[in-house]
């Protein structure tokens, strides 16, 4: 097919050159499965940047996405391996390996759900909550929990200190506007809940009790980047790829605002632009990392949600979840500064 044998040793040794020199040229033909879910979130602005603005095709990936649509979707096709890739949240891993899914290990994280514990002006103290109403999620959602945790880190006991005050657990707003009738003491709020208290002037009324980051409460944001052992076995020029993309995705997004806001514009349609740009400056300064690590603190939370319910995820240990070396070499290696 080649010639003779000075020939054939000749293609050989330009295949092995490209092999060496050009190995995202073959990589590229090589697709990896991405599955995203929540498909929104604003800790997720660095990987639409580096996907609508080609950064993952320069960098030699060849993805494709998928969104379930759904919890009971997404981890369906966890625990199928249907995907390679997994952006989601760390509970969602917690539950696939504890359920028997294919191995994931979580290498990276571009953020969570920016909150805070916001009360009425007259608490100064968190031992100001006892006896009084509190906001929580529905029972035994994912909000009420985070509600229960974040009132046991300020010494207050969620079941014998305050009463409860259950709503839906989307509507966050709702409960900022109980706290806002007086109807509540305090509640778990929003980043969203915030502008709009911000924007009526209303949050004067108010003080911050604790934020997320002195609760140490790191959740939520479906921005947890996940990926099968056999990937980083077999492929970890791949996986090491994928995170370079997030890297300069954060880069992007805390430097080009117009090109972030136009990507938020999309992903909600109908906000007003004002609260778009609070959102921006607020998780692009307070929550979107400068280097996508793991954050060991919501593999926690992970398998602390999950062990409740599911007694195979209390084996589960955080640590084990955790691998932060894609990353630090991308650092040394001056790609994700």
């Amino acid at each position: 097919m080649f010639g003779d044998k000075p020939n054939r040793l000749r293609v050989f040794a330009v295949l092995i050159h490209l092999l060496i020199s050009c190995p995202a040229a073959f990589a590229q033909s090589d697709t990896m499965r991405v599955v995203y879910y929540p498909p929104w979130n604003i800790s997720k602005l660095p990987l639409y940047l580096a996907r609508d603005t080609g950064i993952f095709e320069r960098n030699g990936l060849n993805l494709s996405w998928t969104n379930p649509g759904s919890n009971e979707k997404l981890l369906a096709a966890m625990k199928n391996g249907n995907g390679d890739i997994f952006v989601v949240s760390s509970n969602h891993v917690v539950q696939n390996n504890a359920t028997g899914g294919p191995p994931l290990t979580l290498v990276g994280n571009s953020g969570y759900n920016y909150s805070v514990f916001l009360v009425s002006s007259a608490i100064t103290r968190p031992e100001d909550l006892i006896g009084k109403k509190v906001g929580s999620g529905e029972p035994g959602s994912t909000p009420d929990r985070l509600t229960r945790l974040a009132l046991r880190k300020l010494g207050v006991d969620p079941d014998r200190d305050v009463t409860l005050i259950h709503s839906n657990d989307a509507r966050s707003g709702d409960r900022a506007g109980a706290l806002t009738s007086g109807q509540l003491s305090g509640t778990l709020v929003t980043a969203e809940a915030m502008y709009e208290l911000e924007k009526t002037g209303q949050i004067k009324n108010f003080r911050i009790l604790a934020d997320h980051k002195r609760l140490n409460i790191y959740a939520g944001g479906g921005a947890d980047y996940a990926m099968t052992v056999a990937l980083l076995k077999t492929r970890r020029h791949v996986a090491k790829s994928f995170m370079s993309g997030i890297c300069e995705g954060i880069a992007l997004a805390k430097q080009n605002q117009p090109k972030a806001v136009e990507i938020m514009t999309k992903s909600e349609r109908g906000r007003d632009p004002a609260a778009l740009e609070y959102l921006y400056r607020l998780y692009t300064t307070e929550v979107i990392p400068a280097r996508p690590y793991p954050k060991i603190e919501g593999a926690e939370l992970g398998v602390e949600m999950i062990a409740s319910t599911l007694p195979g995820a209390r084996v589960i240990k955080a640590q084990d979840l955790v691998d932060a070396t894609l990353v630090d070499e991308l650092v040394k290696e001056g790609k994700c500064n």
